[in-house]
């Protein structure tokens, strides 16, 4: 590495050090993204019993009853690991559906997209067709 290798990766990862891991290899140097941290999760409730439960699931039991009652018939609902991704596997013949989400909510808006005979389901909507991110073809 030449003095001007070396200036010019000093100031390349003081500008994008942040963003990226930037390495030196045998062929040249590398550029690869840093993972994006995961938003926080805030919970909020009106009593501490309710806190507790919160805090010691990782979720909302009730939203997760809710959820399930909706949608158990037609899908098989997990949480992969705490803090980190819910799946839904859609059950019976057909391919397999897999729906992630980061929080149950969302969850539960992509279920609803994907379930017949749900009111978040394209076919529901009077406005027509919905593409995958809600927005009208």
């Amino acid at each position: 590495m030449t003095g001007n290798d070396a200036a010019d990766l000093t100031a390349l990862l003081g500008e994008f050090g942040g963003l990226w891991e930037i390495t030196k290899t045998p062929e040249g140097y590398m550029a690869k993204r840093r993972p994006l941290p995961a938003s926080p999760l805030i919970f909020t409730a009106e009593t501490v019993p309710d806190l507790w439960e919160l805090l010691e699931h990782g979720y909302d039991a009730a939203k997760l009853a809710d959820l399930l009652k909706d949608f158990a018939a037609a899908w098989d609902i997990e949480h992969l690991d705490p803090g980190s991704v819910w799946v839904a596997v859609s059950r019976g013949g057909g391919p397999a559906r897999v729906i992630t989400a980061r929080d149950l909510d969302s969850l539960k808006l992509g279920l609803g997209r994907e379930t017949p005979g749900t009111t978040d389901h394209p076919a529901a909507d009077v406005g027509g067709p919905a593409d995958r991110d809600g927005a009208p073809r």
